[in-house]
């Protein structure tokens, strides 16, 4: 399939998760008509537009000259107003990465002089160009690793979490009640749903729960080995491995603190005493009932 192709046919698929999950916040999607050639050696669609600011995908070469990487992120033509997406998001999506002019390159297209490093990938960065116009940027690149509907599920997944984790910080737009849970043993409700926030960074959550292959790190139960590809493939949760008793300030949340559990795993865990070692207790507590059986 033809690059360009490949990008509206991926650009069709955000346009409708963006329609779905819109609720509650100023985002106008948009149709997806046609991809523009870049010259940044690929092709770009907008999908969606927040005010002053536009929601692009790319497909191109600007951070790898070898190959086309798929991007994902927020434009606009003036400087603050993606500095204030980036403050908005410091708390889930702290940048990794700042680029500017003074880091690309033109030959027979624009690029990076380096190459994107691999563990920049599938990570925030934020870019701030200012030559005879103004462009800046804040969004990731895949790393487009695995077969081509591996990286399309992956990537369209991502960059419809990214968009909507980002556009939910943002004043006036309400949070994603999708993921809330109980707490029936913890009286502190804001430390519970400073906890809860932290789960619900779905694009991080997306990254975790590829990490660990949708297997719940409790129990080993895969939902789509019990379920089925059909209806169980890339379904899992994504825990904050950290205490709720030790939570306060601001602690940005890494791949690292995230483990993927099943629904049941993790409804478990948060019955529990909220400390250190739950995980390895739930664990545990497992292996030895299923033993008795």
């Amino acid at each position: 399939m033809r690059d360009d192709f490949w990008l509206k046919r991926v650009a069709l698929v955000v346009h409708q998760a963006l329609r779905m999950r819109k609720t509650g916040t100023a985002l106008r999607v948009l149709p997806v008509r046609q991809v523009t050639e870049s010259d940044t050696g690929g092709w770009m669609v907008s999908v969606g537009r927040l005010g002053d600011v536009w929601l692009d995908l790319w497909l191109d070469r600007y951070a790898c000259p070898d190959r086309r990487l798929f991007y994902a992120g927020f434009y606009s033509d003036e400087a603050a107003v993606i500095k204030r997406l980036v403050q908005a998001s410091r708390r889930k999506w702290p940048a990794v990465l700042t680029l500017g002019s003074a880091d690309v390159e033109e030959r027979r297209y624009a690029h990076l002089k380096r190459p994107l490093p691999a563990g920049k990938l599938n990570a925030p960065v934020a870019e701030h160009y200012e030559d005879e116009e103004s462009h800046h940027y804040f969004g990731f690149y895949e790393r487009m690793k695995g077969t081509p509907a591996q990286i399309e599920a992956r990537f369209t997944r991502q960059a419809v979490d990214f968009f909507m984790d980002v556009i939910r910080q943002l004043p006036g737009s309400t949070e994603d009640d999708e993921q809330a849970e109980v707490f029936p043993q913890i009286e502190n409700r804001r430390l519970v749903r400073s906890h809860l926030i932290r789960e619900r960074s779905r694009f991080l959550a997306a990254q975790c729960k590829e990490r660990d292959g949708y297997e719940c790190q409790v129990c080993g139960m895969s939902f789509a080995r019990v379920y089925g590809q059909q209806l169980g493939k890339d379904f899992a949760e994504a825990h904050h491995k950290r205490p709720l008793s030790h939570l306060g300030g601001q602690v940005k949340t890494r791949l690292e603190d995230l483990i993927t559990v099943c629904a049941n795993c993790h409804r478990m865990l948060h019955r529990m005493d909220g400390k250190p070692g739950d995980i390895g207790k739930l664990k545990a507590l497992v292996r030895k009932n299923r033993q008795k059986h």
